[in-house]
Formats: C-alpha cells, structure tokens, sequence
C-alpha cells in the first residue's frame, strides 16, 4: 500500500461524507416528506460505517 491517491477518490472518504449530509440534514429539519427523522438517520448511518469499515479494509492504496 505504497501508492497514494486523492481523497475525492477514496470510497471510505464518501461513505463519511454522505453519512454528515444525511445527519445535518436530519438535525435541521429537511428529510424527504414521510419519512421519520429517526428511522433514516439510524439507516443511513449504520449503512455509511459500515460501508466506511468494509471500504477501508479493502482499499489498495493510501490517502494522500
């Protein structure tokens, strides 16, 4: 794991930041209509870790 490569490119990176979105989105009040604020930021952010571990895990090539 010696090459680096961008952190737009870095899938773990996404994972975290879409994880923020759907946070700060659920904090301030703008989640799709019909949906609970609880139940979608529980999902999403239970998706976005492990989709974060699993992507860290199987990356090739460091953040630089």
């Amino acid at each position: 794991m010696e090459d680096l490569k961008p952190w737009w490119t870095s899938k773990a990176i996404w994972t975290g930041v879409i994880g923020s979105i759907w946070g700060v989105a659920g904090a301030i009040g703008i989640l799709p209509e019909g949906l609970s604020q609880t139940d979608v930021l529980t999902v999403v952010l239970a998706l976005t870790g492990i989709g974060g571990v699993l992507f860290r895990k199987t990356a090739t090539t460091r953040i630089g």
